[in-house]
């Protein structure tokens, strides 16, 4: 249940961060999240439990077969593999990094995740206590 209260807000915010971002994007590791972003928009769940992947057509386990600079954007919960998101996007797609942290100091986390990986127009939305950090992706 808390889990439907943070998808509905977050989503909104991650709508902001994606307009004008056209093609496929990903979404890793929420299902629930991943069929909020679908409407009108192709997108892949990866790494969500079986359990949900039957209700989310073309999920995939990890990103390891989607081609190098293939998607438009990846939105991902609580940054982890970031260089491997990266690989995926496009030069000119969003990076959206979702963080649900309560901690002190988890919006300034979060910045300085996205300014390592090389991100530019790094926007931040704040939701509560969840934290949305997108930027463009550029490829040297």
């Amino acid at each position: 249940m808390l889990e439907g209260l943070f998808v509905t807000p977050a989503a909104t915010a991650i709508r902001e961060a994606l307009a004008g971002c056209e093609g496929k994007l990903a979404v890793i590791g929420n299902a629930k999240l991943a069929s909020a972003l679908a409407e009108g928009r192709e997108v892949v769940a990866v790494g969500i439990p079986a359990r949900a992947a039957k209700s989310l057509p073309g999920t995939l386990d990890d990103l390891s077969s989607v081609a190098d600079r293939s998607l438009a954007a990846v939105v991902a919960i609580d940054a982890r593999d970031v260089d491997e998101w990266l690989r995926v996007v496009r030069d000119g797609g969003r990076l959206v990094l979702v963080d649900r942290g309560t901690g002190r100091g988890h919006a300034a986390g979060a910045s300085t995740v996205a300014l390592c990986a090389g991100l530019i127009e790094i926007e931040q939305r704040h939701i509560g206590r969840v934290v949305v950090t997108s930027g463009i992706v550029k490829h040297l």
